[in-house]
């Protein structure tokens, strides 16, 4: 199975889900992550491309993809639509994971916002709580107690 998981920045997806896409990888899944900018509203860019990619190699990922726009800064959705479109056609993902919505951070409802609309043809999207994000109601939970201490490293790359 193909999983493609999208953020806003880099360590949304560590995360969001890191835990369930170490579980995926593990069973043999491919794994592709999205990242649509570089983080420079948290930091220095370069050290947050260079942690962003450490990760993805920890979490085994197929290949990582940079959007590049800027930071808190992204723009609307007839931009972002067919950006996102551009790697679903790319990965042929089964599913697709992304910030949720209901969030407090900008770039998180906007990647949120567009990504709706792109995946409209995906079958299986779901959408992950970050720690800025509100009202977030699971309907899926994935036990992964098991690879905690591995998702703990993913989560001290950023």
């Amino acid at each position: 199975m193909n999983i493609l998981a999208i953020g806003a920045h880099p360590d949304d997806i560590e995360y969001g889900c890191g835990g369930f896409l170490l579980k995926a990888v593990e069973n043999g899944d491919k794994v592709y992550l999205f990242i649509l900018t570089r983080g420079e509203g948290g930091g220095d860019p370069e050290i947050r491309e260079k942690e962003q990619e450490k990760a993805a190699r920890l979490l085994g990922v197929q290949k990582l993809f940079w959007g590049n726009f800027p930071d808190t800064q992204l723009p609307g959705a007839n931009v972002l639509i067919p950006k996102i479109e551009e790697i679903l056609h790319l990965v042929k993902p089964d599913e697709v994971y992304v910030n949720y919505y209901d969030d407090t951070h900008q770039d998180h409802r906007a990647v949120a916002a567009a990504a709706i609309s792109a995946t409209r043809y995906v079958k299986n999207v779901l959408f992950y709580e970050d720690y800025t994000t509100s009202n977030f109601e699971p309907n899926l939970f994935v036990e992964i107690e098991n690879i905690l201490e591995r998702k703990i490293e993913l989560l001290k790359c950023h």
